[in-house]
């Protein structure tokens, strides 16, 4: 399994960017969220951090319109990195069902393994997005690195997939500052509330709330300016 390890986003001149946490099939849910912030999808652009699919209702409708819309824009999410696992080995189809990947069983193989291509190919496992107010980093789990400039110039390993997905150490401590970016944001530990630790923001919190969490990427930015740290 090979990904994108990097991919770097030059700023939106025209529109908003507006970014977005976990969705896990709920794809109604997101086009009401996008509905009421009158995204404008003729000059915005969205960027989803990760685990678009499993345990809601939408999980193929909802990965296929993130695959196929061309101003919408994911990393990879472990969820996602399980269902690419599954497709290249049937063993780890039972792993990925148990995550919450039933929606898999009604896929026909040759489904299976083409949405696996596209994801391992349009799905880098972190983004740089420029700003006018700064770079946002952004990646599933946490930053895999004190600094973001080695998180840019990393070449892809199995060991990055994982450290880019799965664990959130970070987000459980005291505060801590990645260095070589503005903030950096994550989704993925599925939270009551938005976490904020020196310039790194998780925003997970669709599952304990029912609330979306979409937000402009300028306002995670100005969330994290505003927020007293010992760097800043």
């Amino acid at each position: 399994m090979r990904l994108t390890p990097h991919r770097f986003f030059a700023a939106n001149p025209v529109g908003v960017d507006w970014v977005c946490g976990d969705l896990h099939g709920e794809f109604e849910a997101l086009q009401a969220a996008l509905s009421n912030a009158e995204f404008d999808t003729s000059v915005d652009r969205l960027f989803l951090l990760g685990d678009t699919i499993d345990r809601g209702p939408e999980s193929r409708l909802l990965l296929e319109w993130v695959l196929g819309t061309d101003w919408v824009y994911s990393v990879m999410g472990n969820h996602e990195l399980m269902f690419i696992a599954g497709a290249e080995d049937n063993r780890n189809r039972y792993k990925h069902r148990g995550m919450g990947g039933h929606w898999t069983a009604g896929l026909d193989e040759t489904s299976y393994k083409n949405l696996a291509i596209q994801c391992r190919y349009q799905l880098p496992l972190t983004m740089t997005l420029e700003c006018d107010n700064g770079q946002l980093g952004l990646v599933h789990a946490q930053s895999p690195f004190d600094d973001w400039r080695t998180v840019q110039e990393t070449p892809f390993s199995e060991r990055f997939a994982i450290e880019c997905t799965w664990p959130w150490n970070r987000a459980q401590g005291a505060d801590q500052h990645i260095s070589g970016i503005t903030a950096v944001v994550s989704g993925h530990i599925g939270t009551a509330e938005v976490i904020l630790r020196g310039n790194q923001v998780w925003i997970d919190i669709l599952a304990k709330t029912g609330q979306v969490p979409l937000m402009p990427a300028r306002q995670v930015l100005d969330r994290v300016a505003a927020h007293p740290s010992d760097h800043q």
